[in-house]
C-alpha cells in the first residue's frame, strides 16, 4: 500500500485477510499425471479397450482381438499470476511481516484453480437432469438421477464426492434431512466443506459452485475420473527499479479434464 502522506502511526503486518474458499475438489481429483509441465503443454493420456468376452464353451475356439488404444489430452493451458509491491515507508512502519500478503495470495491462486476446475465439470459432464429444484424432495431425486447415472456407467462405488450449491445444500439440510454424519473411512481426510454422507456420496457444500440465477446445482462424480495437472511455477521477489520498493509475483500454472464424462453426473435446472 502507498502511503500519501507519513503519519506517525504504525502498521499491522497482521493484515485482516480476506475469505477464500480455497479448494474443496483439488485434493482430492486425480494427480497421478502431474510431473514435468510447463504452460502450453499437454499431457497425453492412453487408454487401451477392454478385449471381447468369448463363449469358449460353445465354439471351442478363440478369436485374437487387435487392442486398439485411445488417447485424450490434458493441456495445461491455465495461467493465473499475481503481483504487489511493498514501498519501504511500509516496511519500516509495518510491526511484523507482510507475509500474510503472500499468504493471501496464495490462497487466492489456490481459489481461482478451484473455480476453472467446478467450470471443466459443469461443462464436459453428463447431464442427469435438468428439471426444477424447489424442495428437499426433488434436490434427494437429483441426487438417486445422479447415483443411477453412475451406477448405469459401471462407475466404482468408493471415491464418489457430491458438490453442491449453497441452495442446493440448504435444500438438503431441511427438517426432513437424509444426510447421514461424516465419518472417515480408514485414512479418509475430512475435506473442506463436507456436510455429511448421501447415497453413497461424500456432500460438499461448495460456494464457487453458481448456477444461472443461483438456481440449485449439484455435481456427483468419481474422484479418479477427473485429472489435475498444477504447480507454482514462479515465485520471484525484487527490487524496482523506479521506486524505493520491493515486488512480489507469482504464476500458478496447471490444467483439468475430465477423462470419463460419464463418471461425472451434472444437475444444473434450465428452469
Amino acid at each position: 500500500m502507498a502511503i500519501a502522506n507519513f503519519i506517525e502511526t504504525v502498521w499491522s503486518a497482521a493484515l485482516l485477510e480476506p475469505f477464500h474458499s480455497s479448494q474443496f475438489l483439488i485434493p482430492a481429483v486425480n494427480h497421478q499425471y502431474e510431473g514435468e509441465l510447463r504452460s502450453g503443454n499437454a499431457v497425453k493420456i492412453t487408454g487401451i479397450t477392454t478385449p471381447s468376452i468369448q463363449n469358449y464353451a460353445t465354439s471351442r475356439t478363440l478369436t485374437i482381438d487387435a487392442l486398439a488404444d485411445t488417447t485424450q489430452s490434458l493441456l495445461i493451458n491455465k495461467e493465473d499470476a499475481i503481483s504487489f509491491k511493498v514501498d519501504d515507508v511500509d516496511r519500516v512502519q509495518a510491526a511484523g511481516s507482510f507475509e500474510p500478503v503472500t499468504r493471501d495470495a496464495a490462497k487466492a491462486l489456490a481459489e481461482n484453480a478451484e473455480f476453472n476446475l467446478l467450470v471443466d465439470l459443469k461443462a464436459n459432464g453428463t447431464s442427469a437432469g435438468a428439471t426444477a429444484i424447489t424442495t428437499a424432495a426433488h434436490a434427494y431425486a437429483a441426487v438417486q438421477a445422479m447415483r443411477t447415472a453412475l451406477v448405469k456407467a459401471k462407475v466404482p462405488n468408493s471415491d464418489r464426492l457430491l458438490a453442491v450449491s449453497p441452495e442446493f445444500a440448504s435444500l438438503l439440510l431441511g427438517e426432513s434431512s437424509k444426510l447421514t454424519s461424516f465419518q472417515p473411512i480408514g485414512d479418509e481426510p475430512v475435506r473442506n466443506g463436507t456436510i455429511g454422507r448421501l447415497l453413497g456420496f461424500t456432500v460438499i457444500e461448495h460456494p464457487l459452485l453458481t448456477h444461472t440465477s443461483n438456481r440449485p446445482a449439484a455435481v456427483g462424480f468419481h474422484a479418479p475420473s477427473v485429472a489435475y495437472v498444477g504447480q507454482i511455477e514462479k515465485v520471484e521477489a525484487g527490487r524496482m527499479e523506479l521506486a524505493f520498493s520491493d515486488y512480489i509475483r507469482a504464476l500458478n500454472v496447471y490444467g483439468t479434464k475430465v477423462l470419463r464424462p460419464t463418471a461425472v453426473q451434472t444437475f444444473l435446472p434450465s428452469v
